[in-house]
This record gives C-alpha cells, structure tokens and sequence, in this order.
C-alpha cells in the first residue's frame, strides 16, 4: 500500500504543471518564442463568469516568415464552460466551426478569411491557438498545450462526460424550465 501511495503522489508531482503566466514563455519545435501579454478583455465573456487571458507570440524564420499565437483564457469557474463557449462559437458568423482531431484530442477548429483557429476547454481554462490563413500550426506546439490543458471535448463537440467543465448552458437552462422538463431527462444529468 504504502509503495502504490509512494507512486501516485511522484506521478502527480511529475506530471505537468501550468506555466506562472499559463503560456508557454519558450521556444517549440521551430518557433521562436517573442512576447506575452497579460489580457483583462477576453474574447469569449461569460456572464457571472469573470475571466482574464494570457497571450504568447510566436515566430518561425525561414524562407517565409510565420507567425503563431496562443491565448489561454483563465476562467473563475469551469461548470458549463464548454456549454457556454459552444453557443457563442456557433454564433460566429465570420468563422465555420468544425470539431477534429489534433494530436490525439478533440478540439475546435474556427476558419475565417484571415486566420484559422484551434481552441478547446480544459477545466476552467480555454486555450487558443492561430495562425494566419494559409498557413498551417504547429503540431508541436498543439501537442505543448494539450499536455499542458488536456481537452474536455468529445468527438460531438460537447464536454465529456465527468469533466469539470460539463453542464448546461444558463440559456439552455432556462429553455428546459420554461418546459418544465424533469431534470432526470436534462443534458448533462446522471442517467
């Protein structure tokens, strides 16, 4: 027993910790590491929710120069934050949101005219990673962040089951009691 407590606590101490700024502040793979930024006006508001981002600028040299960002957006809460994150992307008209696998994960993917996105919810952390159209991102620096915030998405684009960040969103909430739908038939309940 005591030999099986031993190797849980090393495999929670060794396992990834969050960077102090949540961003990576380094090189990956062949990106250059160059600016953060500290954010109180994030993207994506949630009502009741208070939120604060952190951003990183990457940059590739080479034959063509190439440019990456990543946003990791710190939530207070993490209950309904996929649920409440999915309405505002699909209200997006600018973008097609789509959900894929990147690295073994799923996440979003938002195409616009002047950049593609990767954004996924881990807990009560949203990470955001883009590029310029055309080009593509790094799957290095996909997989830095993934092992960092692991994704809460499922292959449907919702919280899996059992993570923090699964629940109703309140529009949604409030649509089923204006229903008066027995909350043993709601999204998101123990069945």
């Amino acid at each position: 027993m005591r030999v099986f407590v031993v190797l849980s606590w090393l495999l929670v101490a060794c396992g990834p910790s969050l960077p102090p700024r949540f961003v990576l502040e380094r090189d990956v793979d062949d990106l250059s590491y160059r600016r953060y930024q500290h954010v109180l006006d994030v993207e994506l508001p949630v009502a009741g929710n208070p939120a604060e981002g952190h951003t990183a600028t990457y940059l590739r040299r080479g034959d063509e120069i190439g440019i990456a960002t990543a946003f990791v957006t710190v939530y207070e809460r993490a209950a309904s934050l996929t649920a409440e994150l999915r309405e505002r992307l699909d209200e997006l008209a600018s973008y097609e949101l789509e959900t894929v696998k990147l690295e073994g994960k799923w996440v979003w993917r938002l195409a616009g005219d002047e950049a593609t996105w990767v954004l996924w919810v881990s807990g009560r952390y949203v990470v955001k990673l883009g590029v310029p159209s055309g080009h593509e991102l790094s799957p290095a620096l996909v997989r830095a962040y993934l092992r960092l915030y692991p994704s809460d998405l499922g292959a449907d684009g919702r919280a899996r089951p059992g993570t923090e960040s699964a629940g109703m969103s309140s529009a949604r909430e409030e649509e089923e009691q204006d229903l008066d739908v027995p909350s043993s038939l709601r999204e998101g309940a123990p069945r």
